[in-house]
């Protein structure tokens, strides 16, 4: 793999255990300054189409940075964490929150985390990439749909 000099200095390349192998997978993360610029158009098309950015910043960090696809997920999921806290205090104290809406939906979304990281310990790394492009197809055919509808 090429070297990233902004990665060795950041520190970004790492290791986790992956359950479904048995074993430790280290890697080593390249191309960050593309990264930066693909996670910044990421942003900003998800804001204009108002779709979540995952399904953007996955596959860059998967296929640009080479970063495991175990890893993207759940690097970006944090990230939709972090920004989801940010802005949940900003429309909470313009009292733009429903508690009678928000309660059932987050209790779900907390469900579905939990049951998403338990089976992405487990899952094999090629059949989550697989999963993931079925999403992909998915999500992009309703767009197309709606878009001529």
């Amino acid at each position: 793999m090429p070297a990233d000099a902004w990665a060795d200095r950041f520190q970004l390349h790492g290791s986790y255990f992956d359950e479904s192998q048995h074993r430790e997978v280290k890697y080593r993360v390249t191309h960050t300054r593309l990264g930066m610029f693909l996670m910044y158009l990421a942003g900003t098309v998800s804001g204009l189409l108002g779709i979540g950015s995952g399904v953007l910043k996955v596959p860059a960090m998967d296929l640009a940075m080479r970063i495991p696809i175990k890893v993207s997920t759940a690097t970006s999921n944090f990230m939709i964490g972090v920004t989801a806290a940010a802005s949940a205090g900003v429309y909470f104290a313009r009292g733009d929150v429903d508690p009678f809406i928000t309660a059932p939906v987050a209790l779900g979304v907390v469900l579905g985390a939990v049951a998403g990281s338990r089976v992405l310990a487990r899952i094999d790394s090629r059949l989550l990439r697989i999963v993931f492009v079925a999403i992909l197809l998915f999500v992009s055919a309703q767009m197309i749909w709606k878009g001529f509808r």
